[in-house]
């Protein structure tokens, strides 16, 4: 169920703080693979349109299906009013009986946007209040992020919002939890490159402090920093990394929020 953490800084948070999101507005989700999470769960509570970016298409009806049912039961627990609850409830009724993807697209407003060279650019400048990704900035090419991280601040609107999960984990963590959840930390670049890292599930090892410095740089302004821990007590780490703050080397989880200065 911690699919659901990102869901709850958008639906209460901000919604009552920042006025975000709205009915009406426009919502970019990063890398939605095969749940389009974010962008669905706000949809339940707030009239938006929500534009679908990845990749590469492994979307998967059932498994969101599956976790809007678990949902479901937990609605009435949410912070929300009386009236946004009843329309959760009967949007998920009605996303749990559609046969496709596409009949998803129909019922929703949404719109599913495929590009393998996963640049932001080609979108229209200026054009969305909202851009949100869960686990998915972890995974951009460690030369790429700076552009990307600028791409976001080209898309979004004067006094958007920037929203990201980013799991700083090694995700060998998530298969075997007897190492440490910052294991990577022990290697240079060159055993990490030739030992360890790969395509398929490639993570870019860039730390906090840096991810913030990316925002910063491309004009973002942080309000909202959630972060999680982990004791790196005993473990060595590689000279690259012997630079960082206790906080950075134990950060695991970052999660921010930044607004886009008109």
């Amino acid at each position: 169920m911690g699919k659901f953490a990102l869901e709850r800084v958008l639906h209460q948070k901000l919604a009552k703080t920042c006025g975000t999101p709205k009915d009406d507005d426009r919502l970019l989700e990063i890398g939605t693979g095969w749940l389009h999470w974010e962008a669905v769960t706000t949809r339940l509570f707030f009239n938006i349109h929500g534009i679908l970016f990845d990749v590469w298409d492994n979307r998967q009806i059932n498994g969101l299906k599956n976790y809007l049912g678990q949902l479901d039961k937990m609605i009435d627990k949410l912070d929300a009013d009386e009236i946004q609850k009843i329309s959760a409830h009967q949007l998920i009724s009605q996303i749990i009986k559609v046969g496709d993807y596409h009949d998803l697209y129909r019922l929703l407003g949404f719109e599913y946007a495929l590009d393998i060279r996963g640049r932001l650019n080609l979108l229209d400048k200026e054009s969305f209040d909202i851009v949100v990704s869960a686990g998915v900035l972890e995974h951009v090419r460690s030369e790429d992020v700076h552009d990307f991280v600028q791409d976001i601040a080209l898309v979004l609107k004067p006094n958007g919002y920037s929203i990201h999960s980013i799991n700083i984990r090694d995700h060998l963590y998530q298969y075997d939890n007897t190492v440490s959840p910052k294991q990577y930390l022990k290697y240079p670049d060159w055993a990490w490159k030739l030992c360890f890292e790969n395509r398929i599930q490639y993570i870019n090892r860039i730390q906090r402090s840096d991810w913030l410095a990316l925002f910063e740089k491309a004009g973002f302004v942080l309000i909202e920093e959630d972060d999680d821990f982990v004791n790196m007590s005993g473990m060595k780490v590689a000279m690259a990394y012997q630079g960082y703050s206790q906080d950075d080397l134990q950060c695991c989880s970052l999660k921010i929020v930044h607004y886009k200065p008109s």
